[in-house]
């Protein structure tokens, strides 16, 4: 942000110091006339809402990216303090539906999609398969995931498995990403004979490429999977998707245009099924790529995101 000369100011929230946060908040918003404080986490919400106890003029938006359920004393202190909130941005409707079970003020809530920039009629590469070293007859899938517990990758491995066994087409996951369990998904690959099937390629920074080289997106998460930009990413490029029934998920796969499958994460019958059915059926794979990319254009256009925000902190 220096960089870019873009003021800032760093606090350091707890809660021994919130006070303190909240009081060095307040006079950077007084001395700079702050119009809105934009929390984006709760802690960081209640050090703005503590804030206004020093200086009233801003208003505090809260955006929460989290389909977490809460303990006892997050609850009682959504109770106390989201009330004051001006509004309450949720990215998902079931975002929405467990943050009024943890006990934020259902009165200031409201459903804004995140958003990208929709890129207009998908253009394929298929010059990235060559580069990756994947087969250029090969059904290709894409995750863009970091090795970590709640993406599900060992789940997805045991999709793939099936899925193997289910048909001779030839097939492969390219896996995007990297963390933790890296490795562990490594051994787990060839335990399980999918060398050929599955790529790691680690960490990218030519995704888009990827996508564009792609059939079919995938999603394994087992949890807090608000609403994935990476998914938002590959509607934007044209690609149909299945997607365990997490989160967003269901907003982007099958809420009024349907671009994609959701299936229970753990039920790997059913989800290697959807895809199968995806790798068989040519006319509903198409028909699900231009639902992708209309529902971009319809309901995650970064221009509508950005104006329905800048509506919440005036309304």
């Amino acid at each position: 942000m220096e960089a870019r000369h873009i003021p800032s100011l760093r606090l350091k929230m707890g809660r021994l110091n919130a006070l303190g946060a909240a009081g060095r908040l307040a006079a950077y918003c007084r001395a700079n006339g702050i119009d809105v404080i934009h929390a984006q986490y709760p802690r960081e919400n209640i050090t703005a809402l503590l804030s206004r106890l020093f200086y009233r003029t801003p208003r505090v938006v809260y955006t929460n990216h989290l389909t977490i359920h809460t303990g006892f004393r997050w609850r009682i202190l959504n109770r106390i303090f989201t009330p004051h909130n001006h509004r309450i941005i949720a990215v998902c409707r079931e975002g929405r539906d467990i943050m009024v079970d943890n006990g934020v003020c259902a009165d200031r809530i409201e459903v804004i999609y995140n958003g990208v920039e929709p890129a207009g009629p998908p253009v394929r590469d298929t010059e990235i398969r060559s580069v990756l070293g994947v087969d250029s007859e090969a059904f290709v899938m894409t995750i863009l995931a970091r090795y970590e517990p709640e993406k599900g990758l060992f789940f997805l491995l045991d999709v793939l498995a099936r899925l193997k066994a289910l048909t001779d087409r030839p097939f492969c996951c390219v896996i995007c990403g990297d963390g933790s369990e890296f490795d562990a998904i490594g051994e787990k690959i060839s335990a399980l004979g999918l060398g050929g099937c599955v790529l790691q390629a680690g960490y990218r920074t030519d995704t888009p490429r990827i996508l564009r080289g792609s059939d079919l997106y995938l999603n394994t998460s087992s949890r807090n999977e608000a609403m994935s930009f990476a998914i938002l990413e590959a509607m934007n490029a044209g690609l149909p998707c299945v997607l365990t029934d997490v989160g967003g998920n269901r907003d982007l796969a099958e809420t009024d245009i349907t671009c994609g499958k959701t299936v229970d994460f753990g039920d790997t019958e059913a989800f290697a099924g959807a895809v199968l059915e995806l790798m068989e059926n040519h006319s509903l794979r198409a028909e699900f790529a231009a639902n992708a990319v209309k529902k971009v254009e319809e309901s995650f256009d970064l221009n509508r995101l950005a104006w329905d925000v800048f509506r919440a902190y005036q309304y």
